[in-house]
C-alpha cells in the first residue's frame, strides 16, 4: 500500500513539474514575442497608405472639330513621339513617352473639343510605390533608405526597394486643406501625413498594377 502511495505522489509530482514547465515556456515565449515585436515596431516605420503608381499623360484635341484619325486602344504600348491621332485641319497628337494607354473614350470619325479627354497615357519607366507616412515620422526618413513592399495582387510576397523622394508639403497643404484659427477659438491638432516615392529594386513587372493597394516597411537602422 506504502508502494502504491508512493507512486501515485511521485506522478503527481511530475505532473505539478510538467505543468510549470509548460507555464514558464509559455510566458517565456510570450515575453519574446512582446520584445519581438516592440524591437520590430522600433526599427521599421509601416503603411498602408500606399498605391503603385506613374505619370499619366492625358490627350486632349488642340482644336476643336471631327476627330480624323484616332487608332489607339486600351492596352496598347506607344513609343515616345508615336502619333496617337488628329482633328481635322490640326496638328498630330502624339505620346510625349514611351508608355501604355490605360483608358480611351473617343471613337474616329466623332466631334471633340479641346476639354475632351480622348485617351490617358502611363508611363512605362515610372512605376513606383507612393505611401504616405506621419509628419512626426518623416525626419528619421532619408533618399536611399531601404524599404520592403507587398502588393496585394502579389499577396504575401515581399519586394525590395529604396526611397528615391521624399515630399516637402503635406498633401493638406497642396489640397487646400490647411486651418487657420485665432487664439480664441477651438483647434483639434490632427497629424499631417507627406508622401514619398519608392523604387523597388526586385525585378517586377507592373504594368498591370497602376493604381493597386500596397504596404510599406520602411527600415529604420541596418
Amino acid at each position: 500500500m506504502n508502494e502504491e502511495k508512493k507512486i501515485e505522489q511521485e506522478k503527481k509530482g511530475g505532473s505539478k513539474f510538467w505543468i510549470v514547465a509548460v507555464l514558464t515556456l509559455l510566458l517565456v515565449g510570450g515575453a519574446a514575442t512582446g520584445i519581438y515585436f516592440v524591437w520590430r515596431s522600433a526599427g521599421y516605420i509601416t503603411t498602408d497608405n500606399a498605391t503603385v503608381t506613374t505619370t499619366l499623360f492625358d490627350v486632349m484635341p488642340p482644336v476643336p472639330g471631327i476627330l480624323e484619325r484616332f487608332t489607339v486602344s486600351e492596352g496598347q504600348y506607344l513609343a515616345e513621339n508615336d502619333v496617337i491621332g488628329w482633328v481635322e485641319n490640326g496638328e498630330s497628337m502624339r505620346s510625349p513617352f514611351e508608355g501604355l494607354v490605360v483608358s480611351t473614350s473617343a471613337r474616329q470619325g466623332q466631334q471633340v473639343s479641346p476639354m475632351d479627354r480622348l485617351a490617358v497615357i502611363a508611363d512605362v519607366n515610372n512605376i513606383h510605390v507612393r505611401a504616405y507616412v506621419d509628419e512626426t515620422d518623416v525626419g528619421r526618413l532619408y533618399r536611399g533608405q531601404s524599404v520592403y513592399v507587398t502588393i496585394d495582387p502579389f499577396g504575401n510576397r515581399q519586394f525590395s526597394g529604396y526611397i528615391s523622394e521624399i515630399s516637402r508639403i503635406t498633401s493638406a497643404e497642396l489640397a487646400g486643406q490647411s486651418l487657420f484659427f485665432n487664439t480664441g477659438g477651438n483647434f483639434t491638432r490632427v497629424v499631417r501625413i507627406l508622401p514619398i516615392e519608392i523604387r523597388i529594386t526586385d525585378d517586377v513587372l507592373l504594368n498591370d498594377f497602376i493604381g493597386v493597394n500596397a504596404r510599406v516597411r520602411i527600415q529604420l537602422r541596418e
